[in-house]
């Protein structure tokens, strides 16, 4: 396998709103997803498809307070975008 590029990675509106939420903080809101990127930058296919298709796929997180956290996110051969990170119940 050829050692290709990293993709681009683009945040849409309601991720980075739900991103803040989270944190209320975008410092620490940055340093929680600089992981992800480089990552999903790299390997995209390292997440996990939301239903058969592909079309949309999401990357579990560390926890966030008392809240599990999932990454969703859509990708092709030049970028990755982050759709949205929703925090769910334990």
């Amino acid at each position: 396998m050829p050692d290709l590029p990293p993709r681009g990675i683009i945040r849409e509106h309601e991720f980075e709103e739900q991103l803040f939420a989270l944190f209320g903080d975008v410092e620490r809101a940055d340093k929680f997803t600089a992981a992800a990127e480089d990552l999903l930058a790299r390997l995209p296919e390292s997440g996990v498809p939301c239903e058969p298709s592909g079309a949309i796929w999401y990357l579990p997180m560390s926890p966030v307070g008392n809240y599990r956290v999932s990454l969703f996110y859509i990708f092709d051969e030049h970028s990755v975008v982050f759709l949205a990170i929703l925090p769910f119940d334990n």
